[in-house]
């Protein structure tokens, strides 16, 4: 019975955010199918290695909707406080950023959130973006074991080591430990004398992770190190010995700078104008009413009341309102109340901006004249707190 399953696809798994493009039909090129658990979605039946391999091209598209709550955030800015905020000019160098993150407070930022990262950022204690995109890159099985050497190295120079000085100019900034995989190109192009078409070769192999393509490139590559740095063979087989378990766990530095950059964004807005960053991250995560519930708590401990809808203040979305002493408050909005409909919030948003704000009850009542406002919408707001 083993011998009849092994081998087999145990299931079908998709990739969540890649995405397949062909100059002509798919049909003519794979083999393909219906998504089982997405209907009307036409998925490959090739996995991932043998598209690229027939000559398709593959793209991973990411969504992050911290980018829109970034976006919700500096629009929030400049209504409340009337400052334009370039989200590309923001400054990397940030000394209340980086102390709010060196506090432990990363509840509600990108990446850097979570109690394993928070501690370590605890104890690292950064003070240049580089430290974020370094823990980007570090915090993932693997790599994670070098944290705290990384840690110990930052905060005491004289622990700093390389296996050659030759290493020191690519490795400075990581304090003399492998962090990208870029790191691990550049030493192959630098130590072993490869060419930038056979680093790619290189990094094909390191991330393909097969063992016969390793086999050739450790040849390789102790032979360049002999020709082009002049070592002995034996220090050329110490440095591959070195870098070798690092093709397991290698993280591409764009990615890790990019993703570093927009942690650092959302750590800003949230230090510097917490009022505007809390309620479009309330507004991001509506309809999730435990991530919901996390962040109202987060809120709280800012010092930052969350309170019930208000039909003469709260818009759809999550409102903030600033008191006339500067205080933020900030209100659920319409559209987070439960067996309520986005219409009938709607229709009372437009009746309070044209005629006013609501007197009373029978004042509201009389004003709205929607069909969805019934008596269960009505219990709906009444048992919000409204």
């Amino acid at each position: 019975m083993a011998q009849k399953i092994e081998g087999n696809a145990r299931h079908i798994s998709i990739h969540a955010a890649g995405v397949v493009m062909s100059p002509v039909p798919l049909s003519e090129i794979v083999p393909i199918q219906f998504d089982p658990k997405e209907s009307g979605k036409v998925i490959t039946q090739y996995d991932m290695y043998s598209v690229e391999e027939v000559g398709l091209l593959k793209f991973d598209f990411l969504g992050l909707k911290n980018l829109a709550i970034i976006a919700d955030t500096i629009k929030l800015i400049k209504r409340f406080r009337n400052i334009d905020i370039e989200v590309g000019k923001i400054p990397i160098d940030d000394k209340k950023t980086f102390e709010m993150l060196a506090r432990g407070e990363t509840a509600d930022t990108f990446q850097l959130n979570g109690s394993g990262m928070t501690r370590f950022l605890m104890d690292l204690k950064p003070n240049a973006i580089h430290d974020i995109n370094a823990m980007v890159a570090l915090y993932r099985p693997g790599p994670m074991q070098f944290i705290p050497d990384y840690i110990a190295r930052k905060h005491n120079p004289a622990l700093i080591k390389y296996p050659d000085p030759a290493l020191e100019p690519i490795l400075k900034k990581t304090y003399g430990i492998l962090v990208y995989q870029d790191d691990l190109l550049m030493i192959a192009n630098r130590l072993a004398g490869y060419s930038w078409g056979e680093v790619d070769k290189f990094r094909k192999a390191v991330g393909k992770k097969i063992p016969k393509e390793m086999a050739e490139q450790k040849e390789k590559f102790i032979k360049g190190c002999m020709q082009h740095s002049k070592w002995s063979e034996k220090k050329s087989t110490e440095i591959w010995t070195w870098i070798e378990p690092f093709a397991s766990y290698g993280f591409n530095k764009a990615h890790s700078v990019s993703y570093g950059l927009v942690a650092y964004q959302t750590a800003y807005l949230k230090a510097n104008f917490p009022g505007e960053y809390m309620t479009s991250v309330l507004t991001g995560e509506l309809g999730e009413v435990e991530k919901v519930a996390d962040t109202v708590k987060e809120c709280k401990r800012m010092g930052i009341p969350v309170l019930p809808p208000d039909i003469n203040e709260s818009f759809k979305d999550f409102t903030l309102v600033r008191e006339n002493n500067d205080k933020d408050i900030i209100l659920f909005g319409l559209g987070s109340i439960k067996n309520f409909g986005e219409g009938i919030a709607q229709f009372i948003i437009d009746e309070r901006k044209k005629n006013g704000p609501f007197k009373s009850l029978s004042d509201f009542l009389s004003r709205i004249k929607d069909r969805n406002l019934n008596k269960k919408s009505l219990e709906a707001l009444i048992y919000s707190g409204t």
